[in-house]
């Protein structure tokens, strides 16, 4: 009897023992399908919820700053590799304006090797494109110094080759100008002056220093009547100047005259070139450019032009 006691306890453990298998992997095949399909619902989930990282490209006004600064990267190798008076110019210029660049980007294809003349026309052509395209931004008004700097530098190594302008266009405000109507007049009265001069050493001259200085006096005189001419613009000029004797007795001092003078207008039209208006950088880019082969011919080297016109020079530390 005991026997049959424990018969029906065996056999309900061993149907217990032998349905637990059975149970434990139908429990596990549906866990784990369960879990896939949490898996599957929480990747794309993620997938939905979670936009990749956009890919930022650089401003317009980063472009343009890069361009420039490796164009005058350029321009520094070519000039460490040429010699004469442009050369050296350009290899002082270099390093201040890639400072003011921020230097180049890392990311700037090297540029390849080339003459200076090649690299420095590239780079003041490009300059002038971003003195536009920049508008408003602060790099306007450095990309035009920059522009004014190779054109004034290539002008007084070899004023003879210089072309009359830098950019279509004159020398004079047109109908469109901005600029303050007070500082035309500024400018009207320096040309005055300086027309004063030209009559004045013409009187003590002869010669085709004399007819120079004849012609040079009616250029300034004109340009004078143009500027009087903006609507708005006072009439600062008089009807003689102090001319000291000293200044125009011989022609060395002549010279060292006009030179001081034409060199002072180029500082006036870059100083006004980089704070202007759009409308009026043409225009003030050529009028500098013009003063500054001027002051060449009478003895301005282009190692004296600056390697940002117009913009004050850093404070000593």
């Amino acid at each position: 009897m005991p026997l049959l006691k424990l018969t029906p306890s065996l056999g309900g453990s061993l149907a217990h023992v032998m349905m637990a298998p059975m149970t434990l992997a139908k429990a596990t095949a549906t866990s784990v399908a369960m879990l896939t399909v949490a898996v599957s619902l929480t990747a794309c989930s993620w997938r939905l919820e979670t936009d990749p990282e956009p890919f930022r490209s650089p401003s317009e006004i980063t472009v343009l700053r890069d361009h420039i600064a490796a164009l005058e990267q350029a321009v520094g190798t070519a000039a460490d590799l040429a010699t004469g008076p442009q050369a050296d110019a350009e290899a002082a210029a270099v390093p201040s304006r890639l400072e003011l660049l921020a230097g180049v980007s890392p990311t700037s294809s090297p540029r390849a090797a080339a003459d200076l003349a090649a690299a420095a026309a590239e780079a003041q052509a490009a300059a002038v494109d971003c003195m536009v395209a920049a508008g408003d931004d602060p790099l306007a008004a450095l990309c035009a110094s920059i522009a004014l700097s190779h054109a004034a530098i290539a002008g007084t190594a070899d004023p003879d080759s210089a072309p009359g302008t830098v950019v279509d266009g004159g020398t004079e405000p047109g109908s469109d100008s901005v600029l303050d109507r007070d500082e035309i007049a500024v400018l009207a009265l320096e040309h005055d002056k300086l027309r004063s001069l030209y009559e004045v050493a013409a009187a003590r001259s002869k010669g085709a220093e004399r007819e120079q200085a004849l012609a040079a006096s009616v250029i300034e005189r004109e340009r004078v009547e143009t500027l009087l001419a903006v609507p708005g613009v006072p009439d600062l000029t008089e009807p003689v100047y102090d001319v000291p004797a000293a200044s125009v007795a011989k022609k060395a001092a002549r010279a060292e005259t006009v030179l001081a003078t034409r060199k002072a207008l180029a500082e006036r039209y870059a100083a006004l070139l980089v704070g202007a208006d759009v409308v009026d950088r043409g225009w003030l880019l050529n009028a500098a450019y013009e003063n500054y082969v001027a002051a060449g011919r009478v003895g301005l080297t282009a190692s004296e032009v600056p390697a940002l016109p117009g913009t004050k020079p850093a404070a000593a530390d």
